[in-house]
């Protein structure tokens, strides 16, 4: 076999491929969150955000650390601030987060169950109906309780108790506790309990800003159940004699009347006299009357 050399070889001309054009990945697709998922409207970035946050932190509210329980109520309170138009996913983290809210409002350092009280009050300004019977049952009777048994201490203070950390418990209870009232709309039994809690504290005896924090829970209180709220306030001192408007009756007697003055007759008058002004403006705006029927124009006259 003849050895050819390499330059005397002929190769047929080398062809030019074109360049297929690149294939492009499609997107990602967006990722879904859970309400997505199951249909229903996706939450905005920060409710989303909001509702993460607090089911990583509910767990902590039973931590040893009392500095962190007091960051973690910090925190929820936020969390359910943003998640407030949105119910269908607060509220199950509500009630997730409810047995060990209740263990910090019981039973725990009073300051971090006045942390844990600012809470609930935020809780039952955005889902009010929700925690009603709980509230009723788990937390009233001890808040009520609490004020009871610490009504002797304050009456008796001297001007540095209002520096204490008791004297601010008491001071946010009272102050939050009419507005739960109505916000809550809680049946007769309660509000009864609430009232007696509050009454001691209309005495003169009690510092000032508790008298005042008193005289707002009955206020709510004339909001929910006016009625109840004059009589029980007329047993303490009923100012004006209430005669029949007929002999054949008989005549009004209120636990109140012919009492003499006493550490809480300045505070009672001062809420009747309150609740009169409300009666008087309520009867004098009168019910709304009802607009006069339109006759027919002459479209809907012809059909």
């Amino acid at each position: 076999m003849r050895h050819v050399p390499m330059a005397s070889r002929s190769f047929p001309p080398l062809r030019t491929v074109p360049c297929l054009p690149e294939v492009q990945a499609p997107p990602p697709e967006p990722e879904m969150n859970d309400s997505s998922a199951e249909g229903e409207t996706p939450l905005p970035a920060h409710a989303q955000i909001a509702k993460d946050v607090m089911e990583r932190c509910i767990h902590l509210l039973s931590d040893k650390s009392l500095r962190v329980r007091l960051k973690v109520l910090d925190v929820l309170e936020f969390c359910v601030i943003v998640l407030h138009l949105h119910e269908n996913h607060l509220l199950p983290l509500a009630h997730r987060a409810w047995p060990a809210l209740v263990t910090r409002l019981i039973n725990d350092d009073p300051l971090a169950v006045l942390r844990a009280f600012k809470v609930l009050c935020t809780l039952a300004e955005k889902c009010g109906d929700f925690l009603r019977q709980r509230f009723s049952k788990d937390v009233l009777p001890k808040l009520a309780g609490s004020l009871v048994t610490q009504a002797p201490v304050s009456a008796r203070a001297g001007p540095v108790y209002s520096h204490t950390l008791a004297f601010k418990l008491q001071l946010a209870v009272l102050q939050g506790l009419g507005s739960l009232c109505e916000k809550l709309d809680l049946g007769e039994s309660d509000l009864n309990k609430v009232a007696d809690a509050c009454l001691i504290y209309l005495s003169a005896k009690q510092p000032v800003k508790l008298q005042e924090a008193a005289r707002s829970v009955f206020l709510h209180l004339m909001c929910v159940d006016p009625d109840a709220t004059w009589l029980l306030l007329n047993e303490i001192c009923c100012p004006l004699p209430y005669e029949p408007p007929h002999p054949s009756l008989q005549p009004v007697k209120l636990g109140g009347m012919g009492r003499q003055r006493t550490e809480f007759t300045d505070n009672v008058l001062d809420l009747l006299g309150e609740l009169q002004r409300r009666e008087t403006a309520a009867f004098q705006a009168g019910p709304r009357e009802a607009p006069e029927p339109q006759p027919p124009s002459l479209t809907e006259a012809l059909g």
